[in-house]
């Protein structure tokens, strides 16, 4: 009997381990991401999408990115330049489209060159977000409707 609670204490150990060991992965990633810039929590749906994709929304000196919330990859799933980003206002998100981890998300349709996509932000992101294309270098167009 010792033995198999020896064994059921070292595989819960094991266990703990490699959970904070994820842990500490996605804080450190999440730090590199960030460099820096502004990084939110943020959810993408393309085209006839029902759901949202939850991730992280980097806004960089020129480039708006976004990275998909788990995984290990420092580079970008997606980006936009930000003289390519046409947003619109936003809009109340019906309970059944609202993110599970964005409660209190709005809507914000988007329309590139590529085509159209909508990000669910949280209301302040959302300013940060339309800041961030407002006050874009001079010679460059406003974005905003």
């Amino acid at each position: 009997m010792p033995a198999a609670l020896l064994s059921v204490e070292v595989l819960v150990g094991a266990l703990v381990v490699l959970v904070a060991l994820v842990v500490v992965g996605l804080v450190l990633r999440r730090r590199a991401l960030a460099r820096g810039r502004i990084l939110t929590l943020c959810g993408l749906r393309r085209g006839d999408a029902t759901r949202f994709r939850m991730g992280l929304l980097r806004l960089g000196q020129d480039q708006l990115e976004w990275f998909p919330l788990l995984g290990v990859t420092l580079r970008p799933a997606d980006g936009w330049a930000r003289t390519e980003v046409d947003v619109e206002t936003s809009r109340a998100l019906p309970g059944p489209e609202r993110p599970d981890l964005l409660p209190d998300a709005v809507g914000v349709a988007c329309h590139t060159a590529r085509g159209e996509f909508e990000l669910a932000l949280l209301p302040a992101h959302y300013t940060a977000l339309r800041s961030w294309l407002e006050s874009a270098p001079p010679g460059s167009r406003a974005n905003v409707a």
